[in-house]
């Protein structure tokens, strides 16, 4: 059979990493699609110390958009499915393609604010890191402290 990955150690109830880690559930009902999407992105949040509790709302909007993403195009067959054809001659993107251009929209921006793209976790990143220098710089011996001598 296929074994999964080894188990973490167990952890004694004094040990201070048994601090309860956010519960996120999704925000609405989810289909089995959309939650196992919803759970992979909490686990990918979860595993880089990014996830909150709060986060929930923009999880479960972020499954449902990729669902109906990947539902229109499973869909999509040919170009024809694009474009509306009207009988005067005239044509206009299909409500098709409106709904997939809606929902990439969504995407993009959901998973921009979730730290989702490589750009945006190296952002993400770059900020926690300079909060972190920041902190941790010492006052006295610094460049400012020459002009003040």
């Amino acid at each position: 059979g296929v074994q999964g990955p080894p188990k973490p150690p167990e952890r004694k109830p004094d040990d201070p990493h048994t601090a309860e880690k956010p519960k996120v559930v999704p925000a609405c009902k989810l289909s089995r699609r959309e939650r196992a999407y919803f759970n992979a992105v909490v686990s990918f949040l979860d595993e880089r110390g990014l996830l909150e509790t709060v986060d929930s709302l923009l999880l479960s909007m972020l499954a449902k958009n990729v669902a109906l993403w990947r539902d229109i195009a499973e869909r999509v067959t040919t170009a024809d499915d694009l474009i509306q054809h009207f009988e005067n001659g005239a044509t206009n993107v299909s409500a098709l393609q409106s709904a997939k251009d809606k929902a990439e929209n969504a995407i993009l921006k959901i998973s921009a604010r979730l730290g989702l793209s490589p750009m945006d976790r190296a952002k993400l990143f770059g900020a926690a890191a300079q909060i972190e220098n920041t902190k941790n710089k010492q006052n006295e011996g610094d460049e400012l402290d020459q002009f003040m001598e």
